[in-house]
């Protein structure tokens, strides 16, 4: 073993101080994740994530690399009316609590979703009702036409649990209730917890004994602990911390449906004017942000959609207006500290505007204490790493959430109603080509208004030892340990 490392002491006590195993076996895989559970791993939150990840909890459908829907827990899936869908359910699959997957038990999961206060983001304008005719069939119906229902069914947030996990309806228990290879056991709190390997699995026993997960959120500290072959696998590795890995260490990079982009709010006094903005995007167009600040660990920006998309390769270029040279206009620009690379890119931002005669006052914090500012546009500019792939991945509900007149998360406060026609139209086209046409046409409108300046395509990171694999290469972030995942 190598040598503990200043920082990974707390790793050391794991289970001394949390309740977990005592005995780590050379068949149990360590994983350190990236963030710390929020409301004890509920479906209904940001920690359904997490859940998924470790491979505790399964959906009906998943998506594959390029984001279309392909079976999991569901075989097939018939549009039967535009209000109604039919999901054929997988045979002989147990939940870990040993109790039987049958059309009902799936029909009362989904309804505790559909009744959540919140509502899963997932279910966002929706109305659904659950039916279940016989043991293998669901019908789900729709108060209005949603061709990207088997979209919606991908989220972690849906996933499928045994009746056992509903004591407190609010809050489904994990522990024993999912479907997934590895049984949650023990959670400590924010700091760890302890999966067993579930050996009637549906796909087949578990490749590793179980996987037992450190919650680091600090960036260094993981890959610290990978290092001193503390964990065998750290999520997200900063891009500081990449040579830092260890010689027995190798990188997993996974290019992301996640652009980091400059909006330059429409709203704002100097911004409004649109050849002030295609100023301001000429003068940070050249930089090279996956090369420099990224040091070659992400890609050059393609437009809105990334190297993950790949039916967005095929694009047309936007027209920008004529550039209004810049005279010295103030101008705020924000972004947050969150994301470890975001201050230094804001950092060169900032200076290619002054560069092109704007005098720019540059703010930084963590996001939770600037969201409501970022929607409010109080910032003349925000530099957001924004993921089009959460929830549903379907790029026209990103493209409305993030530039229709009434998004819910328009940083660039922007509006355009014939923008907003297009997009209301595409969203009842049920071909997935003929929407993602709408998605590039919907583009290169929103990058000819200089909007919004795409800057780089991130990529997930992954410090893992050498002697792990069959880790999950998931570009939307949901999967990391598999049932192939093992030790050698």
């Amino acid at each position: 073993m190598r040598t503990t490392v200043p920082g990974v002491v707390a790793l050391l006590c794991l289970a001394a101080c949390t309740g977990g195993p005592t005995d780590q076996g050379p068949d149990r895989l360590r994983l350190a994740y990236a963030f710390a559970p929020v409301a004890g791993l509920s479906p209904y939150s940001d920690d359904a994530v997490i859940g998924y990840g470790v491979g505790a909890t399964e959906t009906l459908v998943r998506l594959d690399p390029a984001g279309t829907p392909e079976p999991l827990l569901a075989t097939s899936w018939t549009q039967v009316d535009p209000l109604t869908w039919q999901v054929d359910l997988r045979a002989g699959v147990t939940f870990q609590d040993g109790t039987a997957m049958t059309a009902d038990v799936v029909a009362q999961s989904l309804q505790h979703a559909v009744e959540a206060d919140p509502s899963p983001r997932a279910l966002s304008g929706t109305a659904l009702t659950v039916a279940a005719p016989d043991e293998d069939t669901l019908l789900l119906t729709t108060a209005a036409p949603d061709p990207v229902l088997p979209q919606r069914l991908t989220s972690p947030e849906l996933v499928v649990l045994s009746p056992g996990a509903y004591a407190d309806p609010s809050a489904p228990d994990l522990v024993g209730t999912g479907t997934g290879p590895y049984a949650l056991t023990a959670l400590a709190g924010t700091t760890g917890a302890t999966l067993d390997a579930y050996p009637d699995y549906w796909g087949g026993a578990p490749a590793a004994a179980g996987v037992d997960v450190t919650f680091l959120s600090d960036g260094t500290s993981r890959t610290a602990a990978l290092r001193a072959d503390e964990v065998d696998v750290a999520q997200a590795v900063p891009v500081s911390q990449v040579d830092g890995l260890g010689a027995d260490d190798v990188l997993q990079s996974v290019p992301l449906p996640r652009t980091v982009s400059l909006h330059l709010t429409q709203t704002s006094p100097v911004f409004a004017d649109p050849g002030l903005r295609e100023t301001a995007r000429q003068a940070v167009a050249g930089l090279d942000v996956a090369g420099s600040v990224y040091e070659g660990q992400a890609d050059p920006p393609e437009g809105l959609f990334g190297p993950v998309s790949t039916w967005a390769a095929d694009r047309e270029p936007p027209t920008h207006p004529a550039p209004v040279p810049a005279s010295g206009q103030a101008i705020s620009l924000a972004t947050f500290s969150d994301r470890a690379e975001l201050p230094e890119v804001a950092a060169a931002v900032a200076d290619a505007l002054r560069t092109a005669g704007f005098t720019v006052d540059l703010q930084v914090g963590l996001y939770s204490d600037m969201e409501a500012d970022y929607l409010d546009g109080r910032y003349d500019a925000v530099l957001m790493s924004r993921s089009y792939g959460q929830d549903t991945a379907d790029p026209l509900s990103y493209l409305a959430s993030d530039f229709g007149c009434a998004g819910g998360y328009d940083l660039s406060r922007y509006c355009d109603p014939a923008v907003d026609a297009e997009l209301a139209a595409g969203a009842q086209l049920t071909d997935l080509d003929a929407r993602h046409r709408v998605a590039l046409a919907v583009e290169r409108t929103v990058l000819g208004a200089d909007a919004v300046v795409p800057l780089v395509h991130d990529r997930t990171r992954f410090g893992v030892s050498d002697r792990v694999t069959g880790l999950a290469e998931d570009p939307w972030e949901r999967s990391i340990i598999t049932a192939d995942t093992a030790l050698s």
